[in-house]
């Protein structure tokens, strides 16, 4: 066998397999592929994410516009409703301050009637029925007088109210 090189020969090469130099290759070459691999595919992921985080980016503002639009709208609403109150409340308070003054001018009328019989009766007790009559001409003036004011302000409440619909 002199110049043929033997099998075992080959498979051994400074101390080293054949199996173990093709095993660290390949090891290196897997890890050198797999190094390259990511490198080139580091920006297409990167542009991926970018992607998706833009896409989701714009979701969250869209339900953002329209979270603030319905928000603008009950906002609206309850300006609204609040002002319909008010407008409720001044007519009622006006409503209550005319029936306050018809109630103070008829106790300032029945005051009025009660001074002026006492009186005319202290001045001539004698004229003591006639004194009466006199007072209860007056005060039958004065509740025709507080009548109209009463239906004046109701008549004012139902106008403040609305005509009823049919």
């Amino acid at each position: 066998m002199g110049n043929a090189v033997s099998f075992t020969t080959l498979s051994t090469w400074g101390g080293l397999s054949l199996g173990s130099i093709l095993t660290s290759a390949g090891i290196w070459t897997l890890v050198g592929g797999a190094l390259t691999y990511w490198i080139r595919s580091r920006p297409l992921l990167l542009k991926q994410r970018n992607d998706a985080d833009g896409s989701l980016r714009g979701d969250l503002l869209e339900r953002i516009d329209k979270l603030e639009a319905g928000a603008a709208a009950q906002v609206t609403k309850i300006e609204e409703t609040r002002r319909e109150y008010e407008a409720k409340i001044e007519a009622k308070d006006a409503a209550h301050s005319a029936e306050i003054g018809v109630m103070r001018h008829r106790m300032n009328n029945l005051d009025q009637s009660l001074t002026m019989l006492l009186t005319l009766i202290e001045e001539n007790p004698e004229r003591a029925q006639q004194a009466a009559k006199r007072v209860r001409e007056q005060r039958e003036k004065q509740e025709i007088i507080e009548s109209a004011e009463k239906s004046a302000i109701s008549a004012a409440r139902i106008v403040a109210a609305g005509a009823p619909k049919l």
